[in-house]
């Protein structure tokens, strides 16, 4: 047995998703699904992980009762399996959990990814402590590239709960199970999420303190949340957008911006502020990702209040910047006998519909 650094490792992995190198050679995937893929040839394999916990509070208006511990979950998968073969909380660490075992050498592909979301819990790879060797597995590049951009419903938010009223546990977040998720795996498609349950596109009027930043400024940095995390940094790791180009960008934010504007009281001015944030946000995913990208502004499939302000949004941008690669879509609504999950988020039900509409969609949008 031998001891593998992280920085010794990273270019013998495809990254999957949006991850960020830690000043000690660690790596970081801290975001729905982000983990790393490899060729993994030997009989035992383990990975030394550390966690840090987010913290929970039972009313996220009133954080003077204190708060609990979320930890964030892993799965692995071998040979590209759609099931993982272990699937557990990291709490705390460095510790060593057992990736791969077996009595004789053998060849695989491993795959971890992390399946909650990432203000609930940062987890990183340390180092591998392994027999055998890890390679480069093939890059996947001729695949179809999507990325999906959300706040709850796309983190796949309490998707495996059973109780309406259910408040949020780490153990009911399943991202494998997320819509998005889902939707890739019946395109065979790489994919990456950048989701935030809580999130919205706007910040309003400026006159609320709202529980969660607005999307604009988490989306050009590779993991801002975490970076802010360790302390006063000024200057946050940008996203490399030439790294993993999507073809596709499917964006599921409005929902809690009706909230936002509910809360400002100014119901007017909110919803012009919220036109006038979409459409910039809009701009900037031009800007980061080029020309060349299908966008898909979505909304559902708990809310729709905001649906006919997008279309209008996106009409106007498109025949402003003369734009014909932008369509909308709306999920289908929640229905009663698919039940619910916690606090009233599409359960697992929901979300598996939800991910074949997006992918039937998205596959006649692609012939």
């Amino acid at each position: 047995m031998y001891t593998l650094e992280a920085k010794n490792y990273t270019n013998s992995i495809q990254r999957l998703g949006r991850t960020l190198d830690g000043s000690n050679g660690e790596l970081y995937m801290n975001w729905t699904c982000s983990g790393l893929r490899f060729n993994f040839k030997g009989a035992c394999l383990l990975a030394e992980l550390s966690a840090y916990y987010g913290e929970e509070y039972e009313n996220p208006f009133d954080r003077t009762t204190g708060a609990r511990k979320t930890w964030p979950y892993i799965a692995v998968f071998i040979d590209d399996a759609e099931e993982p073969v272990s699937y557990f909380e990291v709490n705390g660490g460095p510790k060593n959990y057992l990736i791969f075992s077996s009595k004789e050498e053998e060849r695989h592909i491993i795959t971890l990814r992390k399946m909650t979301e990432n203000p609930k819990g940062k987890l990183s790879v340390n180092k591998f402590i392994t027999d055998g060797i890890i390679e480069k597995v093939e890059d996947d590049r001729e695949k179809l590239m999507i990325e999906f951009i959300g706040d709850s419903i796309t983190c796949g938010f309490g998707n495996l709960a059973k109780e309406r009223d259910r408040l949020f546990y780490s153990v009911d977040e399943n991202g494998w199970f997320s819509h998005a998720a889902v939707a890739a795996r019946i395109l065979k498609a790489q994919f990456s999420i950048i989701s935030y349950s809580g999130i919205a596109v706007s910040k309003g009027l400026g006159n609320i303190d709202w529980k969660a930043p607005c999307m604009p400024e988490l989306y050009p940095y590779a993991d801002k949340l975490l970076e802010e995390s360790q302390g006063e940094i000024t200057t946050f790791t940008e996203w490399d957008f030439k790294q993993s180009k999507p073809d596709v960008i499917v964006l599921n934010l409005g929902t809690n911006d009706a909230a936002v504007i509910e809360f400002n009281g100014d119901i007017s001015r909110g919803i012009q502020k919220f036109e006038e944030d979409y459409y910039h946000f809009m701009k900037m995913l031009r800007d980061k990702n080029g020309e060349e990208p299908w966008i898909i502004c979505t909304l559902g499939s708990m809310d729709y209040y905001l649906f006919d302000n997008i279309a209008q949004v996106v009409e106007r941008f498109c025949k402003e910047n003369k734009d014909d690669k932008i369509r909308c879509f709306k999920y289908g609504r929640m229905r009663l006998l698919d039940g619910y999950g916690a606090c009233g988020h599409p359960s697992l039900s929901t979300q598996i519909r939800m991910g074949q509409e997006i992918a039937d969609y998205i596959n006649e949008l692609m012939n």
